[in-house]
């Protein structure tokens, strides 16, 4: 697959957004091991008001990219399947990680239907990025906001629509904010929101939620800052392409890292 010329990234934008929504079988849930030599992983517990989420940072001994922190958040099933892979996998590249499930941080509680506003779920995120950062040492001088902070994204196995967020008043709704019948956000529209950042969606073939082909319609053609992987797999689990999403993954991180490095 040929791919145009990456977006240059700006300076100080210290952060690889990377969303793993690929579920099959259960996996590590977030238990990465530490390897001698190569990096050092751990837990801790981390609390937003009422919500605790539990925080998997790695940090390698030889960073393969010491100015970037990869903020890792699983799909709405949490630490299944590819979600636990494709984490160990960074972890053996050198990435520094910090990762954490998206259910624990948006989904409702037991009996409850409250779905997240965008702003909170924004507020949650920059507090974890905030607290990785210190947990982890890498530190980005003069940067306050979430949007600055961001040198690019991958989304794997992409769904259609989000369940747990809220969805904005009509009457306030940002472009790019498209609502389904049901009155839930639907992703693909959303991309726009990203602005110039490299974003990389990574989709199966097989996919039952959004098949790659279905997902190349929603998504567009790729630009410079724009690219879909379709990945010769039976299911949303990517089972039969493991490898090929690795592959995939590998080379969309590196077209991010491609882009003028930060100072």
């Amino acid at each position: 697959m040929s791919h145009n010329r990456p977006f240059p990234v700006a300076s100080r934008r210290l952060l690889l957004l990377v969303f793993a929504a690929a579920i099959a079988l259960p996996a590590c849930a977030g238990q990465v091991s530490s390897k001698a030599g190569v990096f050092d992983a751990r837990k801790e517990e981390f609390r937003l008001g009422e919500r605790s989420v539990d925080l998997t940072f790695v940090k390698p001994v030889k960073p393969r990219t010491p100015q970037y922190l990869v903020l890792y958040a699983t799909g709405d099933a949490g630490w299944m399947g590819a979600a636990g892979a494709i984490f160990e996998r960074m972890a053996d590249e050198r990435f520094t990680l910090a990762g954490y499930s998206s259910k624990q941080l948006v989904a409702p509680d037991k009996g409850s239907k409250r779905r997240v506003p965008i702003a909170e779920a924004a507020s949650f995120i920059d507090a974890i990025i905030v607290h990785s950062r210190k947990a982890l040492g890498v530190f980005a001088a003069g940067v306050t906001s979430l949007q600055h902070n961001v040198a690019g994204a991958v989304a794997i196995a992409l769904t259609r629509e989000t369940d747990f967020l809220e969805t904005p008043d009509p009457a306030n709704r940002p472009a790019g904010v498209v609502v389904d019948e049901k009155g839930r956000i639907q992703t693909y529209p959303a991309i726009v929101r990203a602005g110039p950042i490299p974003f990389a969606v990574i989709q199966s073939k097989g996919d039952s939620y959004v098949r790659s082909e279905e997902a190349r319609k929603l998504f567009g053609p790729d630009t410079p800052t724009r690219r879909l992987y379709e990945v010769d797999a039976r299911n949303h689990g990517f089972s039969g392409g493991r490898d090929e999403l690795l592959r995939d993954l590998d080379e969309a991180l590196a077209w991010i890292e491609g882009a003028r490095k930060p100072e």
